[in-house]
């Protein structure tokens, strides 16, 4: 039997952009390396969305908001609850949400500090405790870039490294 993945097209989410599937398809971030890739995931809807983060935020009040609407941690996730049709200040208590990435890239530059990789982390964390989101994947940290992809309507979470290749991340995965 194919997978979502095998018998649909892959919508692949940029840097700074927000992916939404409201039916059966595929949504992916290929080569995530500091960035945090969000999943916002409704299994009663079959709806999805992911968000491809830049930095952990906030924004400079001269920066323009208009392109990117998933490139600071402290915005995307209110991209992502409108663009699936929820209220960015009460979303539906049955989401659940994953996070992947947030590796540590730069080891020379970020020596003495907190890696990026690790305040888009603890961004995307703080955001989600704020909206009351359950967190049902991560898989984020260490040294090495990562992939993924999420299906629909299965809600299948696959995480792919150079050292591993894929695994399929179950719910209740947090590493």
């Amino acid at each position: 039997m194919k997978s979502d993945c095998e018998r649909s097209l892959i919508t692949s989410v940029g840097i700074g952009e927000i992916g939404i599937l409201g039916e059966a398809g595929v949504l992916a971030v290929y080569g995530l390396g500091s960035c945090v890739a969000l999943i916002v995931h409704d299994e009663r809807k079959k709806a999805c969305g992911l968000a491809h983060i830049l930095l952990p935020g906030p924004r400079s009040l001269q920066e323009d908001s208009s392109g990117l609407p998933a490139k600071y941690a402290d915005e995307a996730l209110s991209s992502l609850l409108e663009g699936m049709g929820y209220s960015r200040l009460n979303p539906p208590s049955w989401l659940r949400a994953g996070i992947v990435g947030g590796a540590k890239i730069f080891s020379a530059a970020e020596e003495q500090t907190v890696s990026i990789g690790q305040r888009n982390v603890d961004g995307v964390l703080a955001v989600l405790r704020s909206k009351s989101i359950n967190l049902s994947w991560q898989d984020t940290g260490g040294e090495s870039g990562r992939s993924l992809i999420f299906e629909l309507p299965a809600g299948i979470l696959r995480v792919r490294t150079l050292r591993d290749g894929w695994r399929e991340l179950p719910p209740g995965t947090i590493s």
